[in-house]
């Protein structure tokens, strides 16, 4: 869950310094999500600590392990977006199967409670559906190790879901993040 919520936050937002965008192309006949509001406060986000995250969207499509990621990461260093080159699935990503990832829901049995509370699946396959997420409160746990200096800074993010080599759905952002009680030269 802790991967889940960092994601969303590094991939939401409407704040003043963060720009959203739903970046499926106009010549997707039939794309599988969209997304039509996103919010994320505080901005920037401040890790370890609580984000508030709402959505509200569409799954216009049944999809499970057919559909595959995308994930294009940069990072502004020294004035200049710079890729986050793919290391144990974060960063600059191709993923196969994305539901491998919530595997660890369906073994656990249990959703998180925000979730849950409104209706909204965490294991694939999705249906058909709304996406109704007022703002809610979710934990993000300190970050550790090698990735820490990843944990603070200007990004840039965009993943976009892909079936039979089509964009089926794509959402794109930029926004701040800065660890609690971090900051540095280079690296924020």
């Amino acid at each position: 869950m802790k991967a889940i919520v960092l994601l969303l936050g590094i991939l939401v937002s409407s704040e003043a310094n963060m720009t959203w965008k739903d970046c499926v192309p106009p010549t997707t006949a039939h794309p599988y999500v969209t997304f039509t509001s996103v919010s994320v406060s505080p901005s920037p986000v401040v890790i370890p600590g609580n984000i508030t995250i709402g959505a509200q969207g569409t799954v216009h499509h049944h999809f499970g392990n057919d559909v595959k990621m995308v994930v294009h990461m940069d990072k502004m260093l020294l004035g200049q977006w710079t890729k986050v080159p793919c290391s144990q699935n974060v960063g600059s990503c191709n993923y196969d199967n994305p539901c491998e990832f919530l595997a660890a829901f369906k073994t656990s049995g249990t959703c998180p409670p925000q979730l849950i509370q409104h209706n909204l699946p965490c294991t694939c396959p999705f249906n058909p559906s709304s996406i109704d997420l007022p703002p809610s409160v979710f934990e993000v746990q300190q970050i550790s190790g090698a990735w820490q200096w990843l944990a603070t800074g200007r990004f840039r993010v965009q993943a976009e879901m892909i079936h039979n080599h089509v964009i089926v759905g794509c959402f794109h952002v930029e926004m701040d993040i800065k660890r609690h009680g971090g900051s540095g030269f280079l690296f924020g």
